[in-house]
């Protein structure tokens, strides 16, 4: 078989090359596109390696960790990571709201969050991207969805950023097993909130709302409540030059 991976500088010559390419882009690529400055954490290669990819200073760009494990994911047929390691804690007061659809997740938040706290929501960002979305009317665009959750990861990884501007932040998400939650909880910090008012008022809303295909959303968030649960995780290992193995 042909192997049509280029070659990869290794050893000190590698390791030069690295500081170099961590001076020439400072800041992460990807998110300088979206006005968004953080600092580079990976030296990536555009066009990857083992797609023929060649190991040049031109192939090369500088990308925060989570613009990083995305382009990871996506390379490896993953598409976007939901749960991505990177993730550290909130250094602001943050409220992780979790539990079925028409449980009060976005209520409470609305409640309680003043005009300037942040709040993470992937069906708000969905509809930012697309206005026409209306979520549990139809199928996700999956190129939209993938990007929502990206921007979604972005915002979750500003919380740990001692420049992150806002006073407060909430995380809305379903998280139905308790596995998941507790993720969430360790990875991110703050208060963990769980919201079920139970299965019948929670299928009342759906039906009060106009937004019947939500029950199905429930019935779902009940099973998986008591499945075993596990991230989704990379498989790209680093050598100790700081480049990917594959």
């Amino acid at each position: 078989m042909v192997d049509y991976r280029s070659p990869r500088l290794r050893g000190r010559a590698g390791v030069r090359r690295r500081e170099r390419i961590l001076a020439r882009d400072p800041v992460c690529v990807e998110c300088a596109k979206l006005s968004i400055y953080r600092p580079t954490d990976e030296v990536d290669h555009i066009v990857p390696l083992h797609r023929g990819g060649p190991d040049t200073d031109a192939n090369l760009q500088g990308l925060c960790s989570p613009c990083h494990e995305a382009k990871t994911l996506a390379e490896q047929g993953h598409g976007v990571s939901n749960h991505p390691e990177w993730l550290e804690r909130s250094l602001i007061p943050l409220v992780i709201l979790t539990g079925p659809p028409c449980a009060g997740k976005s209520t409470c938040a609305r409640m309680e969050a003043s005009a300037s706290d942040l709040v993470v929501e992937l069906d708000d960002i969905m509809t930012t991207l697309d206005p026409a979305y209306r979520h549990w009317t139809g199928d996700r665009n999956k190129d939209r969805l993938d990007e929502a959750i990206r921007l979604r990861n972005r915002m979750l990884g500003s919380l740990s950023d001692p420049s992150c501007p806002y006073p407060r932040a909430w995380f809305i998400v379903s998280a139905p097993s308790p596995v998941e939650r507790a993720w969430w909880h360790t990875h991110l910090g703050g208060e963990l909130r769980l919201l079920h008012p139970g299965v019948a008022e929670c299928i009342r809303r759906a039906k009060a709302r106009g937004t019947p295909g939500a029950i199905e959303g429930i019935h779902d968030w009940e099973r998986r409540s008591r499945l075993p649960w596990t991230p989704q995780r990379s498989k790209v290992a680093i050598d100790a030059d700081g480049w990917p193995t594959a």
